[in-house]
């Protein structure tokens, strides 16, 4: 009897720690549904944290790489002319139509020739449109217009005529196309033209540098630019390939430049256009050596100051002083 008392004991009493564990269990099961885990919800459409941060991160490279793209096209139009250099091209070349006569100082219609007589109104149209388009072709080969040719390449039947048909052509250039006609001191003694782009504008050059010729362009400022450094501003034809060749090995004499092709027959260009002077000299050795200089076209189109400033921007990485722009200008005054 007394075991069978204990084991009825031992029941009851793994009965009642069981009902304990039931209930804790449930307490904790309760306490658990109470408390909601954390759960990342991603919207259709919607970036998560990570992508943001990555999407953010491309966002931060693609600005990077955009300023440093603006920072690349600044540096292209650091080479263009600035806006006091423009404004003393533009000065010089109005100096020149008051000295030529051709400006606001004109001295007024010529006479008309007796071979015009006869012509109607519309006829001397055509001839003036005619010589227009003989003066833009020149212009846009960068080639001056020598008087003595008007007569032969524009009005071969006429005799006597060129000047009076220049004087409304000249006009209209100016006033209709927006160029300049500008006279050449060409040391020849010709008489001759320039057709001038009077727009100085940066966004306009800056348009002007991107074309196909961007790279004559800089050769030719580079050479402008060697030119201004030498002792009088000349050089001999020797010394300027060593000095092209030591900016960039690829400038040889016989072989065609990736860019620039046939840089002889570039310089020949440059020479036919005006920009470079070039001048022969014979050595005590009795050998004939060239020295080139500036042309008529440089001093008119691009002018000193032009110069100066890419000189001093390519070495120095800064614009010139007023005191070196001062000197400049005392030169020709």
């Amino acid at each position: 009897m007394a075991g069978l008392k204990r084991r009825r004991e031992d029941v009851s009493q793994r009965s009642t720690r069981s009902r304990h564990r039931d209930a804790s269990d449930s307490e904790d099961a309760s306490e658990t549904d109470d408390e909601v885990p954390p759960t990342n919800v991603v919207v259709a459409g919607s970036p998560s944290d990570s992508d943001e941060k990555e999407r953010n991160g491309d966002d931060d490279d693609d600005d990077n790489e955009n300023d440093d793209d603006d920072e690349e096209e600044e540096e292209l139009l650091d080479f263009t002319q600035t806006d006091y250099a423009a404004q003393m091209s533009q000065a010089d070349l109005e100096a020149e139509d008051d000295d030529d006569g051709g400006g606001k100082k004109s001295d007024g219609k010529p006479t008309k020739p007796k071979a015009l007589h006869r012509l109607s109104e519309k006829a001397l149209e055509e001839l003036v449109a005619k010589l227009v388009r003989y003066m833009l072709y020149k212009s846009g080969l960068k080639l001056p217009i020598k008087f003595v040719d008007i007569s032969k390449e524009v009005f071969p039947q006429y005799k006597n005529v060129s000047r009076y048909l220049f004087f409304f052509a000249k006009q209209k250039i100016e006033s209709v196309f927006g160029y300049r006609v500008v006279h050449v001191d060409d040391s020849s003694g010709k008489e001759m033209y320039f057709v001038l782009n009077s727009v100085s504008s940066q966004e306009h050059l800056l348009l002007m540098n991107k074309n196909g010729k961007a790279a004559s362009r800089g050769f030719l400022m580079m050479v402008l630019g060697l030119l201004w450094c030498a002792p009088a501003r000349r050089l001999s034809e020797d010394d300027l390939w060593k000095q092209l060749a030591r900016l960039d090995p690829k400038v040889q004499l016989k072989v065609n430049h990736p860019l620039l092709g046939d840089i002889p027959l570039l310089f020949k260009t440059l020479e036919n256009q005006l920009y470079l002077n070039a001048t022969f000299e014979i050595d005590p050795d009795l050998k004939k050596i060239r020295y080139y200089q500036y042309g008529p076209r440089t001093f008119l189109e691009v002018s000193k100051v032009q110069i100066l400033n890419f000189v001093c921007k390519l070495i120095t990485g800064h614009p010139p002083s007023d005191v070196q722009v001062n000197e400049v200008i005392a030169e020709d005054s």
